[in-house]
Order: C-alpha cells, then sequence, then structure tokens
C-alpha cells in the first residue's frame, strides 16, 4: 500500500515546508504552482516589494538555490495563515530596520496557494498580522 504523501496538503505545514524545499532546490516551476497568479510579497521596507508571480519569482531567483544556514526556524499554523520564522545572525539588515538575526515571514492563504507575504522584524506583530495575537500557547 502506498504511503501517502503529506507534505502535499494544501495549507498547513505541509505547503510551509514544499515552499522551503523549493527555495532550497531552486526549484522555479515549483514555487510558480505554490503562489498564487496575483501574489503580493510586502518587504521589510517599501523598497522591497513586489506584485505578480513573476516579479516575486524574479525577485527571489537570484538568491536561489537559498541555503537556509538558519540556527533555528519556527513554523506557525493560522486560519488561512503560515508564519515562518528564522534566526540567522547572519542575516543582513535592510535600510533602517534592525533584525537582530530573525526575520519573521508571513503567507496568506487562499485557495491552496500563497496569496500575499509580508515580512516583518518582530515575531509578535508576525502573530498580530496572521490574527494569533495574544494565542501563543509557547513557553
Amino acid at each position: 500500500m502506498p504511503v501517502p504523501d503529506t507534505t502535499r496538503v494544501h495549507g498547513g505545514i505541509g505547503l510551509l515546508l514544499d515552499w522551503i524545499d523549493a527555495l532550497r532546490s531552486a526549484d522555479l516551476d515549483r514555487i510558480r504552482t505554490l503562489l498564487d497568479p496575483r501574489v503580493t510579497w510586502h518587504g521589510l521596507t517599501d523598497e522591497l516589494a513586489c506584485g505578480g508571480r513573476e516579479e516575486v519569482i524574479g525577485a527571489i531567483e537570484g538568491q536561489l538555490p537559498m541555503c537556509m544556514g538558519a540556527e533555528a526556524l519556527e513554523l506557525v499554523v493560522a486560519p488561512d495563515h503560515l508564519i515562518l520564522g528564522t534566526r540567522n545572525r547572519s542575516l543582513p539588515d535592510p535600510p533602517g530596520v534592525s533584525l537582530g538575526g530573525q526575520i519573521y515571514n508571513v503567507y496568506e492563504l487562499g485557495d491552496g496557494r500563497i496569496r500575499e507575504i509580508r515580512d516583518f522584524a518582530a515575531r509578535r506583530d508576525a502573530l498580530r498580522a496572521a490574527g494569533v495575537d495574544g494565542e501563543d500557547e509557547w513557553r
């Protein structure tokens, strides 16, 4: 009996793991299928923003394959949202923003695809943006 591929579940941790794997393996076709055609990406500053699947892919294409180089990852599932927190002391700070070695990406989902990506320097802001403000149960 074949084992179901649980990483291909629409939404949830599986979608986030697919995203990370596609970035690590530089699989542009897979990245394309994970993104809604009208996806928007709001970076930490207004200058770091793009709209539409091809523009988002163009923004990350030169960084592929993406080396995670992370010391820690945090994956959080929220209603219609996913959060990826990354700790990496070598993360560069964008102009005017101090990351302190951590960044949080909030993914808004629609129809099993990433509809919007928003970057945050602070965990509490990412949780609030995903609608889980005050519901963090980690100790």
